[in-house]
């Protein structure tokens, strides 16, 4: 019951304080009847998004050092960028640096057992040639 009575008083106190921003006018002064309401904003002004461009293009074109900060930036972020992608590649190579040497060394031993098995190969073949020549010749000789 004591909560009740003391949300009536409070709500009371609330109603009898004066909005904000309004002056607080003196009871039984009859000063009520002449207040005058605070003026009105005026409407905003509604824009098309061309306008809002151009608005915006000619105060950015209005300061010279304004295009030079912006290069400046997307210059100091492009180069961060490129750092940060070579310190990732680095990190990455760093990173799988064995795998990297096992796959070179596996190119160069096939490489290496492909070019021992041209080179056995080529020889076998002018073994071949050789015995093919002599046959040809005693097989001449004995036509005639």
């Amino acid at each position: 019951m004591r909560a009740l009575f003391v949300v009536m008083l409070l709500a009371g106190a609330a109603a009898a304080q004066p909005a904000t921003g309004a002056p607080a006018v003196p009871a039984g002064s009859g000063a009520a009847a002449e207040m005058v309401p605070p003026p009105m904003s005026p409407p905003p002004v509604q824009r098309t998004p061309a306008e809002l461009r151009q608005i915006c293009v000619d105060a950015m074109n209005a300061d010279p050092t304004f295009g030079a900060s912006i290069v400046a930036t997307v210059d100091k972020q492009i180069d961060q960028k490129t750092i940060d992608a070579h310190e990732d590649a680095n990190r990455h190579i760093a990173k799988n640096e064995r795998h990297v040497l096992y796959a070179y060394a596996a190119m160069w031993v096939i490489a290496a057992l492909f070019v021992i098995f041209l080179w056995r190969r080529q020889r076998a073949l002018v073994g071949e040639i050789a015995q093919l020549r002599t046959d040809l010749e005693a097989a001449a000789k004995e036509a005639k």
